[in-house]
């Protein structure tokens, strides 16, 4: 039960991102079961070194041929299409751990997943750019608002109501030009939108 217990840990350990092994998960460590955790996450051979260079630090070794053949058993159920293009999709690294028809089959998969985060990425962009251009107008728009307050008021220079005059002047120039360019991307977004969509649907 108590080395069941720690198996467990380490397995979630693993999970969590967490690339190495404390004293107690070392000494009772079910090298299968570790070899199958990170083969199920698609490591590399080489992750083993991980594994070796934290034990060796408790100065506990590692069961290399438990370890390949958990790991053998773990890509099993990493190397199919739907983890493909679930990797894919959320742009996680792949190590080249499939071959055969599984692997072609993965590839092909992390490929499609590929090209919808991609797409994914574009679209935050340009909804990132209207955004920008909201909060820009936004703010143009009330500094407008207090210049023209200011310039009803009266009791400015000539020099002053001028230079106030002039900075209305290139608020409004600025502002049509940012309407033109959130038409223009607002327009590409919806594009973009609907190819992620029909992206997606396939």
């Amino acid at each position: 039960m108590v080395k069941n217990s720690f198996v467990f840990i380490g397995a979630v350990a693993l999970l969590s991102g967490c690339a190495t092994l404390n004293e107690d998960q070392c000494l009772v460590a079910d090298w299968y079961q570790i070899g199958f955790t990170d083969g199920a996450k698609g490591e590399p051979e080489t992750f083993i070194q991980k594994h070796q260079k934290a034990c060796a630090k408790h100065g506990v070794g590692t069961d290399l041929d438990d370890w390949l053949h958990g790991r053998e058993a773990g890509l099993q159920r990493y190397c199919t299409a739907a983890r493909g293009f679930e990797e894919g999709v959320n742009n996680r690294t792949y190590h080249g751990v499939c071959s055969g028809e599984a692997g072609y089959q993965f590839e092909s998969a992390y490929h499609d997943g590929q090209k919808i985060y991609q797409q994914q990425q574009l679209v935050k962009s340009l909804e990132e750019e209207i955004d920008a251009a909201n909060t820009e107008l936004d703010d143009l728009d009330e500094e407008w608002r207090m210049l023209k307050g200011q310039l009803v008021q009266g009791r400015l220079s000539v020099v002053d109501r001028a230079a106030l005059v002039n900075r209305m002047d290139a608020i409004k120039d600025r502002t049509a030009d940012l309407n033109g360019q959130r038409e223009f991307i607002a327009g590409r977004l919806d594009h973009e939108r609907f190819v992620l969509r029909d992206m997606q649907r396939q």
